[in-house]
């Protein structure tokens, strides 16, 4: 049977989760690009909101489809053919010919440089790249966010494929001209895939303005109507417009059921707005969609909402249980798991799931610091 925690007990817990969030000044942005300036990486489970290292929204995903019509294989051959040293992030390097394998970085100097930019400027004094080709995905955006601030880089491309850099003096991205993207992409459909998802590309790197704008462009052709309204709410919510993101995602929806995007911002706009109940029964179609940490998380969330505190630990335990599979970092996860199992009075597993927190290696000193406080208030609680 379990034991109700104390109203002091509940009011620590949340008074450090309070705390912690000002210190880290993280904020999950599930299935909603972000720029990642206003997002730390650790202070991700910190808080009861916590979030997962992946994704954060900042990371609403592109739809296969826009994958695999814009591949970066002719991108990444054409940067080759220079000849000349090249950064690409781990994703693209199955896409790299054995025989210029010299030319870009191993996968564990790939991984190191976006999880760390200070191992990016290491190596780069090293091997002097002369272009960096990151992936529009959450793992990449903490390097891609320091080349932006970077007095040595410019942002040269963005497209469906991702962001390319080059050293400073080369010629900046600009928007692209009608007259020119109708030549190059003349089927209205595929011009307008291509517009939505470099406009959902250019979310997170805080260029809000222009995403409109190519938006605004892809309106014009008439198609691909859900994946339009799923990005002009992911831009909504990235405003902070959760009314306006809610709305959007589920016109949406009713363009395409299948819009597993929209129906990510959905959730998230619908817990923004007090709305857990309707929150939580969407979060639950999305994982019987799919099954994936993101949505784990955003389940766990959505419960977290709707006060149903077993559900939430449910969601959190196959979270853990699903990033331990796939060898992803546990501590945030962990982190709010424990947690969750405080403020439902299980104080034992909430110990036993810290500890296991604690050992995680992503997280800084003064993160274990903060957790082991909220161990020895359980701990004092408990007797």
């Amino acid at each position: 049977m379990l034991v109700s925690p104390s109203s002091h007990s509940t009011g620590y817990v949340n008074r450090k989760r309070l705390e912690l969030f000002h210190k880290t000044r993280t904020w999950l942005n599930v299935g909603v690009r972000f720029p990642l300036r206003q997002v730390t990486a650790l202070g991700l489970a910190l808080v009861l909101i916590a979030t997962l290292s992946t994704l954060t929204s900042c990371g609403s995903k592109k739809p296969a489809t826009a994958e695999e019509q814009f591949a970066a294989l002719p991108l990444i051959t054409a940067l080759l053919k220079e000849g000349k040293p090249l950064f690409v992030s781990l994703d693209f390097l199955a896409s790299i010919p054995k025989k210029e394998a010299a030319l870009t970085p191993t996968r564990e100097e790939s991984l190191a440089a976006v999880q760390d930019p200070t191992s990016f400027y290491r190596l780069q004094r090293g091997k002097h790249f002369s272009a960096i080709l990151l992936s529009p995905y959450p793992g990449s955006m903490k390097l891609a966010d320091s080349l932006l601030s970077s007095p040595l880089w410019t942002l040269s491309d963005v497209s469906p494929v991702g962001y390319l850099f080059r050293p400073i003096g080369s010629a900046p991205w600009q928007l692209p001209k009608s007259e020119s993207l109708e030549k190059i992409h003349p089927d209205p459909s595929e011009r307008a895939a291509w517009l939505i998802s470099t406009a959902a590309n250019l979310i997170p790197l805080g260029k809000r303005d222009e995403a409109e704008q190519l938006l605004v462009m892809a309106a014009t052709t008439r198609k691909q109507p859900s994946l339009l309204l799923s990005t002009r709410a992911s831009l909504a919510a990235s405003r902070g417009q959760w009314n306006e993101a809610m709305i959007l995602a589920k016109e949406s929806l009713g363009k395409d059921s299948g819009n597993a995007a929209a129906r990510t911002i959905q959730v998230r706009a619908l817990i923004e707005c007090s709305r857990g109940d309707e929150a939580l029964e969407q979060a639950r179609r999305l994982v019987e969609i799919i099954p994936n940490q993101e949505s784990l998380f955003l389940l766990a969330r959505a419960a977290n909402a709707s006060n149903d505190q077993e559900e939430e630990i449910s969601s959190l335990k196959r979270l853990v249980a699903l990033g331990a599979k796939e060898h992803q970092p546990l501590g945030a996860s962990l982190t709010y798991l424990g947690q969750a199992y405080a403020k439902n009075g299980e104080r034992g597993e909430a110990l036993r799931t810290f500890q296991k927190a604690i050992a995680a290696p992503e997280l800084t000193d003064e993160q274990r610091k903060m957790i082991k406080e909220l161990m020895d208030h359980i701990a004092l609680e408990k007797h």
